[in-house]
């Protein structure tokens, strides 16, 4: 009998079972065929869920582009034609040598001349008749021109008195070579008497110049007599007062206040008038101030410390002896005050004291050192010292060097000071004589009266110039106690000199009959080429300053309290072919002259 079928799906069912039938199933199904579908060639079913993605046409327009149309006119072009006469050959004469004719008159004339024309070539070319003669492609001054006369005339600061620009003392350039300073107050006094001074400065190369009124003008309570402006700074001016102070003023400076800095009264420091300030350069301080007293004291600044200690000094007036180089007996130096100082611009450590006593002396700022600066770094310490601090102690005798050492390194200490200054060095109070000694290496033949000039050549390490109140303005060689040269240029004193920076042979003497004599060792030994009087009343010139930057201009201050600026001629601010060499002979004349000297005598 049959099985009875169970309908698919029965819970009662084997799954293996159910699965087996369903594969029959299919097994027996047939293909789908489409063959009787006549007619359809497209067939297409929507979707229940896909709707069609909406798509529309949009148009945009900008705005029409505007065009214009231009024309432009193009230069015409025309053509023309010259007629010129046609060359004629006629009486035209022929250069070229197929037509060249020789004449028998001149080929004997030259043969006959030859000799002569010869000989004459040859005494051309051994003559030294035009050695001297030199061409000049520039234009130059003939004459010398006074540009200005500079005194101010206008009003004075309160309290001031009017006598006040009567006698001007010092004269200055600046580094920039625009700006003049000169410092006024009496040099006749005779007492400590502190009357008001001035300080005035003037643009002169601007166009706008007053010379009756001054662009600076600043009122001190004493009387400066020196002033240096820093060599590359051209706003920084030092000033050397009558009561021995150093000031530092800025020109410029903001809020109006122009002074910088000055420097304290004390055993240490200058007691009597600074006459002279120099700029020069000590490693590795950099730029320093040396000033000089009468004295007898030479100290040198720093403005790093704003003035507050001497970062080296110097007793000129010290009995050292000083030996001479050409065998005489040494002596001691006399005491005296300085009255010039000079440093040697190619030797920034070397310099020349004038004193009031006549003598020159040589000295050098690291010549009778004990020590170096960076010796005194280098040694261990319980506080590590300044560069300024050290150069303080580089001149301190060996019996007293290591007692000062640690009496301001315990100081310093207890005041729980992170490093030894200059300052500090001075607060343990050692003695003067410990600190300043004689810089003296040399002595010089003396002057009859006080020098109150001396200027180094800028052209030659070994040439100084002298002044002295005796009349005379002498050149030196450093290496030679005696002058080269003696000039006497008037039968008055002389108060300054100084080098012109663009001829080795030029520099220029003030004098106390109120003319500036010019001197040109070129042409003459022994006489000055020009002669300017100064002032009308034969007024003192006391100060003489070139200008750094324009060799031909040249300032003068004197007792009518004016400055003066004047333009020398070419020929004096010009260098000349081999004038170098001829004051290179110059200068090593002395030691020729010597050497001839010690040959005669043995």
């Amino acid at each position: 009998a049959p099985r009875p079928c169970r309908r698919q799906g029965d819970g009662s069912s084997n799954p293996a079972d159910a699965a087996a039938l369903q594969m029959g199933v299919d097994k027996q199904l047939l293909p789908a065929d489409f063959s009787d579908a006549t007619g359809v060639t497209d067939l297409h079913v929507a979707s229940s869920w896909k709707s069609d993605a909406p798509m529309a046409s949009v148009e945009c327009a900008t705005d029409p582009i505007a065009t214009n149309t231009q024309r432009t006119q193009a230069p015409r072009i025309k053509e023309s034609g010259v007629q010129t006469e046609e060359l004629s050959s006629e009486g035209s004469a022929s250069y070229t040598r197929d037509s060249f004719v020789e004449s028998a008159e001149l080929t004997s004339f030259l043969l006959a001349s030859t000799a002569d024309l010869e000989e004459a070539l040859q005494r051309n070319l051994s003559s030294n008749v035009f050695d001297q003669y030199d061409v000049s492609w520039q234009d130059e001054h003939d004459q010398v021109v006074c540009l200005h006369s500079l005194k101010h005339c206008g009003a004075l600061p309160p309290n001031a008195p009017e006598t006040v620009l009567e006698s001007c003392t010092a004269v200055a350039w600046n580094a920039s070579g625009s700006v003049v300073a000169a410092a006024y107050g009496p040099l006749d006094r005779n007492d400590w008497d502190l009357s008001e001074s001035m300080l005035c400065t003037w643009s002169v190369m601007r166009r706008q110049l007053d010379p009756a009124k001054a662009d600076i003008t600043m009122q001190l309570s004493c009387c400066l007599v020196s002033l240096a402006f820093h060599p590359s700074d051209p706003s920084l001016l030092a000033g050397g007062a009558f009561n021995g102070d150093v000031l530092l003023f800025r020109l410029g400076a903001e809020g109006g206040d122009l002074l910088l800095c000055k420097t304290m009264l004390n055993e240490y420091t200058h007691q009597w008038p600074v006459v002279q300030l120099a700029w020069t350069r000590l490693s590795p301080l950099g730029d320093v101030l040396a000033s000089s007293s009468a004295d007898g004291r030479m100290l040198v600044w720093t403005p790093s410390n704003k003035l507050a200690a001497p970062v080296m000094g110097f007793d000129l007036s010290a009995g050292r002896r000083a030996g001479a180089a050409d065998g005489a007996p040494a002596r001691p130096v006399k005491p005296g005050g300085s009255a010039s100082l000079g440093f040697s611009p190619l030797d920034p450590t070397t310099f020349v004291a004038g004193l009031e006593a006549g003598r020159m002396l040589k000295c050098g700022l690291h010549s009778t050192e004990e020590r170096t600066v960076e010796m005194t770094r280098r040694q261990r310490g319980e506080v590590p010292w300044t560069a300024a601090a050290a150069a303080l102690m580089t001149h301190v005798p060996v019996a007293a060097y290591h007692r000062l050492k640690l009496r301001v390194e315990k100081e310093c200490v207890l005041a729980r000071a992170k490093e030894v200054t200059a300052e500090a060095v001075f607060a343990a109070q050692p003695a003067v004589d410990q600190l300043y000694h004689s810089p003296t290496t040399f002595s010089y033949e003396p002057h009859g009266g006080p020098v109150y000039g001396v200027a180094f050549s800028p052209f030659h390490r070994n040439v100084f110039l002298t002044a002295s109140t005796d009349s005379t303005v002498r050149l030196y060689n450093v290496l030679h106690p005696r002058p080269l040269l003696v000039m006497e240029p008037c039968s008055g004193c002389l108060y300054a000199c100084c080098w012109s920076p663009s001829r080795p042979s030029v520099f220029a003497v003030g004098a106390a009959d109120g003319q500036l004599y010019v001197y040109d060792l070129k042409w003459s030994k022994g006489k000055p080429v020009l002669s300017l009087q100064v002032t009308t009343d034969k007024s003192p010139v006391y100060a003489i300053a070139f200008n750094p930057k324009e060799p031909s201009v040249l300032a003068t201050a004197d007792g009518q309290g004016v400055v003066k600026v004047w333009r020398l001629s070419g020929s004096l601010s010009t260098m000349a072919p081999r004038e170098q060499e001829a004051f290179d002979k110059l200068a090593g004349s002395r030691s020729e002259g010597c050497a001839e000297e010690e040959e005669e005598a043995d």
